[in-house]
């Protein structure tokens, strides 16, 4: 009878000389598959959850879908993919350390790496976009004031830089193919620079954005708190520039490093926290009407009609009170604060679907004098007009 005889174990030859002291793993390398699914499992949830809340805000309560709604969705879909195509990634060979994975599944992980980066280009440019949609939207009614003007000139900064590095990333190599294989006959330009500079960019972006709100509400008259938590709310915790820091620095110590199958990777993980917290970002100032829409079916079960508008103008002028405040309160996402009796009902400000126009403020109560009957007193004070068109 034959004797059993075992098969030679196939002879592995890694992608990488491990360094000193460090024996390479084929049969159980190490991975950042574990983080990349606590990645993927915190971010998708939340930044689902708060997307689908802001669309129902917009659509069902607000009534209003704007090219900033269509950013958003954007985003949101681009961020989906961006942790389909990290976990893709993952499931090739990327996040493994290049000495224990073969020459062709290191291969397999740059092409993927590839893809990712490329997208997260894309989509990272428009959640910045959307960002500043939102905060044009809000905190600049007056179109081509210096604030807005601020805006305008970073939003053109955001398209021209990320279309311009997203066109690189596709063409780094010639031929493509050497982009994952450098054993191919080509040019290329230096990844690292690439990804140092698109780390550079997003962290400066991510603070100049930033300051946006912070200069927008400094000057309100509200206690410095609720400043803070303005701000807080449009910029979810500061969150997106941390994040960006964080991922700028990995990113320069990583960029020399030859182990790219587990240091690409590991860029990916932050580059899905920047996502995240972007579309958080545009997210949280949409959903506080979520929280004072139960007040605002208990004082008010429609909104005031042209005919009531009218009237009530009417009604001011035969009292000697200018025309437009009525006792309606005027809130805006900032928060406005006022004073009053808290059971008058409310429209929202920049209303577009009700004939609702903000313009400069104006001074209604001179210096020291008390508020006259049906006036609210705002401490961040606005004047809304109605405008009856005849045809």
């Amino acid at each position: 009878m034959t004797p059993l005889v075992s098969s030679p174990t196939p002879t592995f030859t890694p992608a990488l000389k491990p360094p000193p002291g460090v024996a390479s793993n084929p049969d159980h390398p190490a991975s950042l598959v574990r983080l990349a699914n606590i990645a993927i499992g915190v971010a998708l949830p939340l930044v689902t959850i708060f997307f689908v809340l802001r669309t129902y805000v917009r659509i069902f309560i607000k009534r209003a879908w704007i090219l900033e709604d269509v950013l958003v969705t954007f985003a949101w879909a681009g961020t989906v993919a961006y942790c389909g195509i990290m976990r893709t990634t993952m499931a090739h060979h990327g996040g493994e350390h290049a000495w224990d994975i073969t020459t062709a599944q290191f291969h397999e992980a740059s092409y993927w790496f590839n893809v990712a980066s490329i997208e997260y280009g894309v989509i990272i440019g428009v959640t910045k976009l959307s960002i500043l949609c939102l905060y044009r939207r809000v905190f600049s009614p007056h179109r081509w004031s210096w604030f807005d003007i601020s805006i305008i000139t970073l939003i053109v900064f955001l398209v021209g830089f990320y279309t311009s590095t997203t066109f690189v990333k596709i063409f780094e190599c010639s031929p493509r193919e050497k982009i994952w294989n450098n054993t191919l006959p080509g040019k290329c330009v230096e990844v690292k620079w690439i990804l140092n500079i698109s780390g550079g960019f997003n962290t400066v972006t991510d603070y100049l954005i930033l300051l946006l709100p912070v200069h927008a509400v400094r000057g309100l008259q509200m206690p410095k708190a609720k400043r803070v938590l303005v701000v807080l709310a449009f910029t979810f915790g500061l969150s997106g520039p941390i994040f960006a820091t964080v991922g700028f620095v990995v990113r320069i110590q990583k960029s020399s490093n030859k182990d790219t199958s587990w240091n690409q990777p590991e860029i990916l993980l932050w580059g899905a926290a920047e996502l995240a917290s972007g579309n958080l970002c545009v997210c949280f100032p949409e959903l506080a009407v979520l929280f004072s829409k139960h007040r605002r079916q208990r004082s008010a079960p429609r909104r005031p009609t042209s005919t009531q508008i009218k009237a009530w103008n009417e009604s001011a002028a035969n009292k000697g009170m200018k025309p437009g405040f009525y006792r309606y309160l005027p809130k805006s996402l900032m928060s406005t604060m006022v004073t009053s009796t808290g059971n008058e009902s409310y429209f929202e400000l920049q209303d577009q679907n009700h004939s609702v126009n903000i313009t400069t403020p104006s001074e209604v109560l001179h210096h020291g004098e008390a508020p006259r009957d049906n006036v609210i007193m705002l401490q961040n004070e606005v004047k809304v007009e109605h405008h009856e068109h005849k045809n």
